[in-house]
């Protein structure tokens, strides 16, 4: 009989981040890259795919709508499901979904055939990208959360980096197909390696009869200490909430954070992806050559992968992680402004600005993220990691016709960098209120304790 309980929160917040923990971030990092992956590879292999099927690229628009659609509806529901049936099941059978349908892309005939894949694919990339940064933050020590969930979602411009890269060789020798065995192969890799290395939930393990054992196995890795104590039982802080977990994140004192998450993450996203969609086609509208804006967009994914780590790390850092986001967002603002301003420059101050972008847009939207697993309990983290992913990828999912309405109207560049600019102004005022709202919460519980 256990003579005290002992939190999983107590014993990773009291222990040195070990190499264990570092593994379980790293898997989880390598599960972020299916997105990175997934927002290049479709638009580098469209034209050969059109030739293939003989069909004109704007046919083809079906299956790049599904591939958008997947992964918003795969956030939004299999977080959820992954806060009950267990993050390690959820993560690998996503990732197995996406290898598998990925491959099945290579030896498609129709383009009926390529929409059902890509969003089958996208299904499963939507639950695995918010289920392994909720994952690897719940590892993570409360002083070091904000940095493992920047550090992971950092995955994502890795991922579309290297797949670029990828693309580059592999089309010209190998053709559109062996994009899509590459990007299917290797997340089935990683399936099999979280399936063989990675734990499941600490939290999901010590709400289940008999599983203490599975637990203090686990504790053993991160502190060998605590599993030593025989007398100690493994419990968790977080109450066990019944229904539907996102009816959670409106409970108690939550909605208008939720709220004003959602809100930060739709037009956050919509910054990125109508800058990863459009900005080709405007720097050559401003007179950049292929070779230019082609690296202009590798760049744009480099700032962004420098950004994604430093802004966590910073915001664990700071007394007031809020005042972070904002100044990268103030920052982002001008970043844009300068873009449209000098888009017709020479190229070196092009590149320049294009890391800036990166840096201060994609990097400042990793802390949103951050900020979301600081936010709730563990146990509802997977539901609002996914449903604010989700919301994201519903602005994603507008930017590239709101950009294409932009350019249709003959705006200049600088136009339309400049008027979408504000949307960082105002993820600057949305962070303001979240800010003074949680003041206002830890004030009334504190009154009440």
């Amino acid at each position: 009989m256990a003579s005290r309980s002992v939190s999983v929160s107590e014993v990773l917040d009291s222990s040195p981040f070990t190499s264990y923990q570092v593994l379980v971030a790293m898997l989880c990092f390598c599960c972020t890259l299916l997105d990175g992956f997934d927002l290049t590879v479709i638009g580098v292999a469209v034209p050969k795919i059109a030739e293939y099927l003989r069909v004109k690229p704007p046919a083809l628009g079906l299956a790049m709508s599904a591939g958008q659609f997947g992964p918003l509806i795969g956030a939004a529901l299999l977080g959820m499901l992954a806060d009950r049936i267990g993050r390690k099941r959820m993560l690998v059978a996503c990732a197995l979904a996406f290898g598998l349908f990925t491959v099945l892309c290579a030896f498609i005939t129709s383009v009926g055939q390529l929409a059902l894949f890509r969003f089958i694919a996208g299904l499963g990339m939507g639950g695995a990208v918010p289920t392994a940064i909720a994952f690897g933050t719940e590892y993570a020590p409360t002083r070091s959360r904000a940095t493992v969930a920047t550090a992971m979602y950092a995955g994502v411009p890795v991922g579309a980096t290297v797949s670029g890269l990828g693309a580059v060789y592999l089309l010209p020798h190998y053709g559109w197909q062996s994009l899509f065995i590459m990007g299917g192969v290797i997340p089935i890799v990683i399936a099999i390696l979280m399936a063989l290395l990675l734990p499941e939930s600490l939290t999901f393990l010590v709400r289940r009869d008999k599983a203490q054992a599975k637990v203090r196995s686990i504790v053993a890795k991160i502190a060998p200490a605590f599993a030593k104590d025989k007398d100690v039982e493994f419990c968790s802080t977080d109450k066990r909430r019944p229904g539907v977990p996102v009816k959670h994140l409106f409970l108690e004192g939550r909605a208008t954070t939720t709220i004003l998450l959602w809100i930060s993450f739709f037009v956050g996203y919509y910054l990125i992806y109508l800058m990863l969609s459009w900005a080709p086609t405007l720097l050559r509208k401003g007179g950049a050559s292929v070779q230019q804006y082609s690296m202009a967009f590798a760049l744009i994914n480099f700032g962004s992968a420098i950004a994604t780590v430093t802004v966590g790390r910073l915001m664990d850092k700071a007394k007031n992680p809020y005042r972070i986001l904002q100044g990268g967002f103030i920052l982002g603002f001008l970043s844009l402004v300068a873009f449209g301003l000098f888009a017709t420059s020479p190229f070196i101050v092009i590149a320049a600005i294009c890391v800036i972008c990166g840096l201060f847009i994609n990097g400042t939207v990793s802390g949103l993220v951050a900020l979301v697993t600081l936010s709730y309990p563990t146990d509802i983290t997977g539901s609002a990691v996914g449903w604010a992913y989700a919301i994201g990828r519903s602005g994603a999912t507008l930017a590239p016709l709101i950009g294409g309405i932009f350019i249709g109207l003959n705006w200049t560049v600088f136009e339309i960098w400049g008027s979408n600019a504000v949307g960082a102004l105002i993820i600057v005022g949305i962070i303001a209120i979240l800010a003074a709202h949680s003041a206002r919460v830890r004030k009334a519980a504190s009154n009440a304790c």
